[in-house]
């Protein structure tokens, strides 16, 4: 183990009130469930069930063997009772609805053991992609079976992360309790095993000091792996920055680090790989933090996939608030406004912050001891250490900037957002927005977060992309003439777009 290099920027989140607690709720197993057929990475599955069919939890209803893709299960035992297009995360998306007969059960792969290490890799493959889990993460777990845009011997890195970043993270000590501290280090093997000339990295938040000790016991043997230590200093936990202070290379920004031979993974999708190879079991439920102020006991669910949103969130949230729920992320999660929808193979957290609209006058007057500040004032130094409330209030209008630079001095990739948004807004949209590096943006969302001025930075930025989009000047002019030799471009491309 070493201290690991990291990047210039960013900013630490410290003490938001709602943080999840070290413990994992089983819920009860839902009485309807609806199956998108696209979960994850890669494209939509041909569903392979009808109306009236019966099901069983763990049966693939979806898979094609064209294109890069991953099998969708059934997540309970049941009837099919709908085969629909709905619009999901603004995609038409077709769904499988199945009517549950309230049985735990489910089919178990054939052919996984904890003799793993007898089984040939392309049997491990073949387990990983058919439970599903290969559709994990931004690019996927690589096997022959097109599961992602690489195949396994293209993988020069493996990264395994559970920084822990954002302003609400899932408990590293809850995913690694009793026995799963050795599950992640067997998980970890699995993959090395199909992916035998990578170069394997576990990328650890170094405050937590008791499993970095603890790992670093469990995987002194192993000469291919090397645990490091970083800085929980938002946004680390992204793929592009996770590549910058390990591995110190330049990412493709708008690209998967996958088109550089490099594959990123949580430590939940490694766990669900383990399961998938020792113990046979598909991905048919999620382990999910619910974070923020709104929830009345923040902790971890254990759900089946499909199960409504509304089953999950509603019995759990305070009396006399209106929550606005978040997918993932605080600063760059979606808003789930549709509280029918299903949760998907992609819910890590879910977010539940107060909703208040009230107008506050000459709000960047007043003293704020709970609100958090990227201000240098001694103020706001004095409470940096104070529990931190949130929600979804702007404290103030928007101003007009005045050159404070704080988003020039988080920004994590070295852009000036501030120079950029007077650009767009000016209607300025040419090669020098593409000289400015607009394209660079990774879309953390913390330029507008931290501008005393609430201008919507990101937001503009997002604008300028897309006008330079429709004017003919894309990223590809931008970023690939400094990569000669990426893998999977037209993949990805295809990928992102079905």
């Amino acid at each position: 183990m070493k201290k690991m290099r990291t990047f210039k920027g960013g900013y630490r989140f410290l003490n938001f009130e709602g943080q999840p607690k070290d413990i994992l709720e089983e819920a009860s197993i839902p009485s309807r469930v609806t199956i998108p057929l696209r979960q994850g990475f890669g494209g939509e599955g041909d569903c392979l069930v009808n109306p009236g069919d019966k099901v069983s939890a763990g049966q693939i209803i979806g898979a094609h063997d064209y294109g890069v893709s991953s099998p969708v299960h059934a997540s309970i035992s049941g009837v099919v009772t709908e085969v629909k297009r709905f619009n999901y995360f603004k995609r038409d998306c077709l769904m499988v609805s199945i009517q549950g007969d309230g049985s735990p059960e489910y089919q178990r792969a054939t052919g996984a053991t904890s003799a793993w290490e007898q089984l040939s890799e392309e049997a491990i493959e073949r387990l990983l992609y058919l439970s599903g889990v290969t559709a994990l993460d931004r690019e996927g777990i690589p096997t022959r079976m097109r599961s992602s845009v690489i195949l396994p011997e293209d993988v020069t890195s493996l990264i395994i992360h559970g920084v822990g970043s954002e302003p609400y993270n899932t408990s590293l000590e809850m995913q690694l309790q009793g026995k799963h501290m050795l599950n992640l280090v067997e998980g970890i093997r699995i993959l090395r095993k199909i992916m035998a000339k990578a170069k394997v990295y576990l990328a650890i938040n170094c405050q937590r000091k008791k499993i970095l000790e603890q790992i670093n016991k469990l995987t002194a043997q192993y000469e291919w792996l090397e645990v490091c230590p970083l800085e929980p200093r938002y946004p680390q936990g992204f793929d592009e920055m996770l590549v910058s202070a390990i591995l110190g290379q330049k990412f493709p920004y708008g690209y998967s680090a996958a088109n550089i031979g490099v594959v990123i993974l949580n430590v939940q999708a490694v766990l669900q790989a383990y399961e998938a190879v020792v113990e046979g079991k598909p991905l048919i439920e999620r382990t999910i933090a619910l974070c923020g102020p709104a929830f009345k006991e923040p902790l971890h669910i254990k759900a089946r996939i499909g199960t409504a949103l509304n089953d999950i969130v509603s019995p759990r949230i305070k009396e006399g608030i209106t929550p606005r729920f978040v997918l993932n992320g605080i600063l760059t999660g979606p808003e789930l406004k549709d509280l029918t929808l299903p949760i998907d193979k992609t819910y890590a957290q879910i977010l539940a912050i107060p909703e208040n609209h009230k107008r506050e006058f000459l709000s960047f007057l007043q003293f704020g001891p709970l609100s958090d500040s990227y201000s240098h004032t001694f103020v706001a130094q004095a409470y940096s250490k104070a529990v931190k409330s949130c929600e979804t209030n702007m404290h103030g209008e928007a101003r007009p900037c005045i050159s404070c630079n704080y988003c020039e001095e988080v920004c994590p990739v070295g852009i000036i957002p501030h120079l950029l948004s007077k650009y767009v807004q000016r209607s300025i949209i040419d090669e020098t927005l593409m000289n400015l590096r607009i394209f660079n943006c990774i879309e953390c969302g913390l330029c507008s977060y931290v501008c005393p001025s609430k201008i919507p930075l990101a937001k503009h930025i997002k604008e300028g992309q897309e006008k330079l989009t429709v004017s003919g000047c894309d990223r590809n002019q931008c970023i690939l003439p400094y990569f000669s030799n990426l893998r999977g471009i037209e993949e990805y491309r295809g990928a992102k777009q079905l």
